[in-house]
């Protein structure tokens, strides 16, 4: 009869090499022979447990552990099934009995740094794994892990030192290339990070992850196309990737591939319903298609998912504004501090609540645009009126706001006299319960600073222009005086990275309007301040576009400039809003998604009563936009030559 021993090691040398059903068999054997032969019962749970039969597998470490409790590898076994079964708390305690036996076996430190990975216990597998590597100065997998490791908590040289060892260990390990860009990427290296990554694809050509990384850093470096090849080339090797559709639809939005965006923003969706942040985006993206109640819906499972999302909740806030629900959208809005960059005062006292103030004083501070300063200030006379407003106030709109009679004014950023109550200015609307109904949009509600008044004709000089007709100059004939007309074409850049792209569509190309405007008869005057006023002399519109950019000092002085005027042109700008706010004739430009306060298929504005609307009829199409313009301002030019 063959000795057990000589049974054991025919089928340690089968397990070894692979032949799992014949050393499964032979241990069989043995147990017929003695059932408490422990390397039988521990070698059967690691063939139950290499070819997925956790309950098996840990049925048989139990077994051999209760015969030899002081079994370290039966032990440290055991824990990894229980890690894969999800049983933390299992695992951790046989690990701990593992190493209390055998504290110098190097699997066993690493496998105990896995799970403390896992649960994010991140110094406590930082330290497995050095004490891994100690044992076992060539354990390339442990310093993988380690790198891991310290990037997991971002100390990213610490963890390129680590991929450096694996790659100098096994020269042809394309998940350290992988990772090493990864850190390289997280440093905000994207073009390092690329190099690396290419390495790891001339190893593992099909590696979707690679090829999804790669897309991720050609986004970063601003290479739409490059990235947009990479993320599809990873979604060929792995369709049903959610992340990839998420971010290749990140990368067709701003490249405003609108259709194909929804439509893999969709696939990220259906793909991981639960994950709150794809539903976000398609909630955005269906903004911007001006599909309000789908994006309403996505916005509202975003929240549904994680109720304290407040990038969701600013986004829901939006689309209902936009579909004229000023109810719910201005309580949403409230989620604006949370959602972006910006952040609250910390100032005394109590936020108002919107109760009676009697005898208290009110401060209002001014946030985000200047524009929304100009929109929102319409509240501050009705309060004014009773009670004593303190409005803190950026300074290029100090000589404007100071003609709003009964209010004090403080220069942004100077010592705060003693208040009661305080709120951002763009509260009030949620504060004040205001409906579509109930905005106050008596115009003017703002006038021409006393020390403001300039005359365009004194500082512009005469350009050539087509408001006088060569016959008409042969005859003598009387001229009437030509339309004055005011554009600005270009919006000023948030603060918050995330709007940045909305202002972007909010900008259109000065040869979109001066293409369509030159020919008429209208005098042309420029309004437009900031880097986007040296676009006259870019496109080299001098002769016929008047510069006024010199002469806004502050936002009196536009005001003035607009009151000599007949119509302002613009795009969504701080400009457009002080000309509806001073009541003068004020035409906005808007893209195909315009802001949520200009609502939808509206041409006319509840805000202010002498603005008209002209919206994209497809996204990105100033050129489309602008024809509609200037065909009603030719029915005007002839409305009153007629008349």
């Amino acid at each position: 009869m063959v000795a057990i021993s000589e049974v054991m090691a025919t089928a340690l040398q089968a397990y070894r090499v692979g032949n799992l059903v014949q050393a499964e068999w032979l241990c069989n054997q043995v147990l017929e022979q003695q059932q408490t032969y422990v390397p039988a019962l521990h070698l059967l749970g690691a063939i139950a447990q290499q070819t997925g039969r956790l309950e098996s597998a840990i049925a048989h470490y139990e077994r051999a552990i209760t015969l030899d409790p002081r079994h370290a590898e039966a032990h440290g076994n055991l824990a990894v099934a229980f890690q894969e079964r999800g049983e933390w708390e299992n695992a951790a305690t046989h690990f701990q009995r593992s190493l209390a036996l055998n504290p110098n076996h190097a699997p066993t430190h690493f496998n105990a740094g896995n799970l403390a990975l896992t649960q994010k216990r991140l110094d406590e597998a930082i330290l497995h794994y050095q004490h891994a590597i100690a044992l076992n100065p060539n354990y390339a997998r442990a310093y993988t892990n380690l790198g891991n490791a310290f990037r997991a908590q971002g100390q990213l040289e610490a963890a390129i030192v680590q991929y450096q060892q694996v790659l100098t260990l096994v020269p042809t390990d394309a998940q350290a290339y992988t990772n090493f860009g990864n850190a390289l990427q997280a440093q905000g290296q994207p073009e390092a990070a690329i190099a690396y990554y290419q390495s790891a694809l001339a190893l593992q050509p099909t590696n979707a992850e690679v090829y999804f990384n790669l897309g991720n850093a050609f986004r970063l470096m601003m290479q739409a196309e490059n990235a947009i090849a990479h993320y599809q080339q990873a979604l060929t090797l792995k369709p049903y990737w959610a992340a990839v559709h998420s971010n290749l639809a990140l990368c067709l939005q701003e490249e405003q591939h609108y259709e194909a965006a929804i439509a893999h923003f969709q696939q990220a969706v259906d793909l991981e319903p639960t994950d709150a942040e794809a539903h976000n985006n398609l909630g955005v993206m269906l903004y911007e298609m001006n599909e309000l109640a789908r994006a309403i819906a996505h916005c509202q499972q975003a929240i549904d998912l994680q109720p304290e999302f407040a990038e969701a909740h600013l986004n829901l806030s939006m689309a209902l504004l936009a579909n004229g629900d000023y109810h719910q959208g201005f309580r949403e809005y409230e989620w604006r501090w949370q959602a972006q960059d910006a952040k609250q005062p910390s100032l005394p006292g109590s936020r108002w609540d919107g109760s009676a103030l009697e005898g208290r004083t009110l401060l209002l501070y001014t946030e985000q645009g200047l524009g929304d300063a100009i929109q929102f200030i319409r509240y501050v006379p009705l309060l004014a009126r009773q009670h004593r407003v303190l409005v803190e106030c950026p300074n290029p709109l100090l000589r404007l706001f100071g003609m709003i009679p009964n209010v004090e004014l403080i220069p942004q950023g100077s010592s705060l006299p003693a208040f009661d109550v305080h709120l951002p200015l763009m509260s009030l609307p949620y504060i004040l319960g205001t409906t579509l109904e109930t905005i106050p949009h008596q115009v003017p509600y703002l006038s021409v600073p006393a020390d403001c008044k300039w005359s365009i004709a004194d500082r512009t000089h005469s350009l050539e222009t087509s408001t006088e007709s060569s016959s008409e100059r042969a005859t003598g004939k009387r001229v009437d005086p030509p339309l004055r007309l005011g554009i600005v074409w270009a919006s000023g850049l948030p603060k918050d990275p995330r709007q940045r792209r909305f202002s972007r569509n909010r900008t259109a190309p000065l040869t979109a309007f001066m293409n369509r405007l030159r020919p008429l008869k209208v005098e042309l005057y420029s309004l437009q301040v900031g880097v986007h006023a040296a676009d006259i002399a870019r496109y080299g519109f001098q002769t016929c576009l008047h510069d006024l950019s010199s002469q806004l000092r502050d936002f009196g002085d536009t005001a003035a400039a607009i009151d000599q005027l007949d119509l302002i042109i613009s795009v969504d700008t701080a400009v457009a809003h002080l000309a509806g706010a001073l009541a003068k004739p004020v035409w906005i430009v808007l893209p195909f998604a315009g802001d949520w306060r200009w609502l939808l298929h509206r041409k006319d504005s509840p805000w202010y009563p002498t603005m008209r609307l002209f919206r994209q009829p497809s996204p990105g199409d100033w050129e489309g936009v602008m024809a509609e313009v200037v065909q009603a301002l030719e029915e005007r030019l002839d409305h009153e030559h007629s008349s």
